[in-house]
């Protein structure tokens, strides 16, 4: 398994395969009913364990990144492996503060995964 980047706790960006090109991060996966996600995304790992708090340094070089990304890439949305392959992945999981991303990105609510209350 690989990623395009991790992003480690204190907010360090590792890029490991260059954007255009596929890396197998996802595996078995599907996103607004298209397959093989590994195909047509960017993947982005974050340090830490599923469910536990990510840091405030790893939100901010996220919007960074993203951001960035956005600049070359039509990106219509972000998602976690728990919502391209559910049921078989389960990061970044409850711990990843979905609203904190989109308030640092000021996207719309559209470009995330729905959230539950």
């Amino acid at each position: 398994m690989s990623s395009h980047f991790v992003l480690r706790r204190g907010g360090e960006l590792l890029q490991f395969v260059g954007c255009d090109e596929r890396a197998w991060h996802a595996g078995r996966s599907q996103w607004c009913g298209r397959a093989n996600c590994n195909d047509f995304s960017i993947g982005i790992e974050l340090e830490g364990l599923e469910g536990l708090l990510f840091e405030p340094a790893q939100y901010h070089a996220l919007a960074r990144l993203l951001k960035a990304l956005a600049l070359r890439y039509p990106i219509s949305g972000v998602a976690g492996h728990e919502h391209v392959a559910a049921g078989r992945k389960h990061d970044p999981g409850p711990g990843f503060d979905w609203a904190r991303l989109e308030s640092e990105l000021g996207w719309p609510a559209r470009c995330f995964p729905e959230r539950v209350p």
